[in-house]
């Protein structure tokens, strides 16, 4: 029996994360995966991003044979920094076998089985097709499997909210798809304010892109190639495929976590505190093993404050302060509290916006989107609480302004920090002037 102080079971990015940061911290990690790391969450995340490295007049096939070599590189740098960090890698089929140990099938027919202090489940979960829209080859898919199709659909609707079906819509169009897009949700993003969903909104409808918020699929019906899809208020349309690009469902390893004492929740998500840790003591989950699929930023967060936990730190993971960045055209990105969930952190809200857009031509033809921008501030301490952004820098500042929040930025220090015209920083500061005069009003 092999010994470590820290046993990751799943190298996702999440997982990863919790083996880096743990040896980071001077353990000794094993980190267990029975196929390429990272392969299956960057092919869901990047299967319709490649555009840098392709052409537009590239073909589908050849599309996916470049999206493949980047998948390998991705999977090897990995490898290279966990080797670096000193991370033991085992590969083979694993299972939790206790709350210390992790039992491992190894791809040559050898069994090992792996002790250690904690153990960190990063195994991922599985789309989850509802009774009324079962998965069907090829027609009924989940985003999970858009990597592997032969062709693109001329036609597609795409069932979800959030980042990942929102990417997915704006991706498909990007390859020359016709797309709906549809989720049951008022909006798109919940974490923001409704003025910006609005103006997302607006972006996928310029780019004529049918956004059907608030709509419950009612009926499908095959039309030889085409599948008639009627909606709960009538509406009407066809398409030729859909992508399901929400919901989850636990593996089938969590039936064995769960015999062992790991608790879990609906669709058979294993369920977890603000600390990562299951039911179980010393054994602690991330990703989208606890039900939904997870950023990049939030995998990496969550895989840390696992880690360190697991370790004898105390961290509570809060997943306002984790930024979250969805590529659309603008990127759009937002950290922090917005004025809705601002009261329940025990803030007074206050907010202050500029819009880039409302300097543009009104005549302009196609209408081009340049930014909007948005401050939220606490009216009592006038400290910086929260920012969303949509703009092509977006993904550049979020992070840096997620610091400043962290570090008590009072709006005044954001709306007169020195800065050049026509930067970014000076719209976010142009924002920040906005919200100080709302904090000056009664």
């Amino acid at each position: 029996m092999e010994k470590f102080d820290l046993l990751v079971l799943g190298g996702g990015l999440s997982g990863v994360s919790a083996a880096l940061r743990a040896a980071e911290l001077g353990s000794s990690v094993c980190l267990v995966e029975r196929g390429e790391l990272g392969q299956s969450g960057f092919q869901r995340r990047n299967a319709l991003f490649m555009e840098k490295s392709v052409t537009p007049s590239m073909s589908w096939e050849e599309y996916g044979k470049v999206l493949s070599s980047e998948t390998k590189i991705y999977s090897q740098a990995l490898r290279e920094k966990l080797n670096v960090a000193g991370v033991s890698i085992m590969e083979g089929e694993g299972m939790l076998a206790s709350s210390t140990e992790i039992s491992v099938q190894k791809n040559i027919g050898e069994h090992i089985l792996l002790q250690g202090k904690s153990v960190i489940l990063a195994y991922g979960s599985d789309s989850r097709f509802s009774s009324t829209l079962p998965r069907e080859e090829g027609v009924v898919i989940s985003i999970d499997e858009v990597a592997k199709l032969p062709v693109l659909p001329e036609k597609v609707l795409v069932v979800g909210s959030g980042l990942y079906a929102s990417e997915a819509a704006l991706g498909l169009h990007n390859r020359g798809c016709k797309v709906f897009l549809c989720h049951e949700e008022s909006e798109m993003f919940s974490q923001m304010d409704e003025d910006f969903n609005i103006a997302v909104e607006s972006q996928f409808k310029g780019k004529k892109i049918k956004v059907l918020p608030g709509k419950k699929l009612i009926s499908i019906y095959k039309n030889g190639e085409e599948l008639e899809i009627t909606l709960e208020t009538g509406i009407k349309f066809s398409v030729h495929q859909i992508i399901i690009a929400g919901d989850r469902l636990g593996r089938e390893e969590n039936n064995v976590a769960e015999e062992l004492g790991v608790r879990l929740g609906d669709h058979k998500k294993i369920l977890v505190d603000d600390s990562m840790l299951t039911s179980l003591p010393g054994v602690y989950a991330v990703g989208s093993i606890t039900g939904e699929l997870t950023s990049n930023t939030l995998s990496q967060e969550e895989g840390k404050v696992a880690a360190e936990n697991a370790l004898g730190k105390k961290r509570q993971l809060n997943r306002e302060w984790v930024p979250q960045i969805a590529r659309l055209s603008p990127d759009v990105a937002y950290v922090g509290c917005s004025i809705r969930t601002a009261p329940q952190q025990g803030f007074h809200p206050v907010e202050g916006v500029f819009d880039e857009n409302l300097n543009c031509l009104e005549n302009a033809s196609p209408p081009k989107f340049k930014g909007k921008y948005k401050v939220v501030a606490d009216k009592r301490s006038r400290l910086i609480v929260g920012v969303q952004i949509i703009s092509d820098q977006a993904a550049d500042w979020i992070p840096m302004l997620l610091l400043l929040i962290k570090k008590g930025v009072t709006v005044g220090n954001l709306a007169n920090c020195t800065r050049s015209e026509g930067t970014e920083i000076n719209a976010l500061c142009e924002a920040a002037r906005n919200c100080s005069q709302a904090l000056k009003s009664p």
